[in-house]
């Protein structure tokens, strides 16, 4: 049995005795169905989501082997976005190229989440540098997620303010690539296991069987992992929320991976001649731009400078 079904099994175990411990009488444990009516966001006790924007939902592989997902049908119940776990480093979710595509083809803002095995700040960097080459070829236009809720860090001695240290190195990096990172955490984790005073990011809130969802920074509210959501069999965790993605992380510009510069218009990568304002561009195949060399492109030999510009 590998670290990261141990890690993954801790992780889980320690969710489930904070979301259970949390339980208040006003709620209780209730299977969550969020709908929306003139612009409101409201739960399944018939209350309105303050400040709301919009609803999405939390995917991973647990949900796949419930049942097939129908994405049309998830678009359908108002969902706007969704959450898509990558898994571990190097251990990517199975299902996650197929939910990134099912999401996005019904025109669901897609995210993703990464539970972090980082003992150290360089290897956070190196799990940043792994997220980036697994999402440059989608239209990512939700947030890149940092999950530190594991148990194993905790046994290790991980104290708050080392863990601090490795998600702003995880989260520097993505955001240095031109993506919005963000901070998943539940309360518990967030007030006695991470000096969150030290992260300057979004944070992306998990609080259960509550109407409280204020906390510093918060962008997102995680308030149910007992949610029904059309499309989906069984639970799934359903998201709030409270700030515009699409204002606080443009689409358009580049960015820098691992090395090589990508163009991206309206959050998807361009390929072949790109024409701006300063000049002309040439992405390869894999997006890459092409800079200080000879090009050949359809049999004819470009020079591009230093910058990446064509020379003529």
């Amino acid at each position: 049995m590998g670290q990261g079904w141990v890690i993954g099994m801790l992780t889980g175990a320690l969710i489930f005795q904070i979301a259970a411990g949390a339980v208040a009488p006003a709620y209780g444990k209730l299977e969550e169905r969020l709908t929306v009516q003139d612009g409101q966001f409201i739960r399944a006790n018939g209350t309105a989501i303050e400040g709301a924007v919009a609803k999405g939902i939390t995917v991973s592989k647990y949900q796949n082997r419930a049942g097939e997902i129908d994405w049309g049908r998830v678009a359908g119940d108002h969902v706007t976005f969704a959450m898509i776990r990558l898994g571990y480093h190097e251990d990517l979710d199975p299902y996650f190229d197929e939910n990134m595509q099912g999401a996005i083809n019904q025109g669901i803002s897609a995210g993703v989440f990464l539970y972090t095995q980082a003992m150290d700040v360089e290897t956070a960097r190196e799990e940043a540098r792994f997220v980036l080459e697994k999402i440059k070829d989608y239209p990512v236009s939700y947030p890149v997620a940092y999950d530190v809720e594991s148990q194993y860090l905790l046994d290790m001695g991980k104290t708050p303010e080392e863990l601090a240290w490795q998600v702003n190195a995880f989260c520097e990096v993505i955001a240095e690539a031109g993506y919005r990172p963000v901070v998943y955490g539940n309360h518990r984790w967030l007030t006695s296991y991470i000096d969150t005073s030290q992260i300057p990011y979004d944070i992306w809130y998990a609080r259960y069987e509550t109407s409280v969802n204020e906390f510093p920074n918060r962008t997102i509210w995680q308030y149910t992992d007992a949610g029904q959501v059309d499309g989906i069999q069984g639970e799934v965790c359903i998201e709030i929320a409270f700030a515009n993605y699409q204002d606080l992380f443009p689409g358009t510009g580049w960015r820098q991976i691992n090395g090589n510069r990508y163009y991206y218009k309206d959050y998807a990568k361009q390929t072949g001649w790109l024409q701006l304002e300063d000049g002309w561009y040439f992405l390869k195949e894999d997006g890459s731009m092409v800079f200080g060399e000879a090009y050949e492109v359809e049999g004819v030999m470009y020079q591009f400078d230093e910058n990446g510009k064509w020379v003529e």
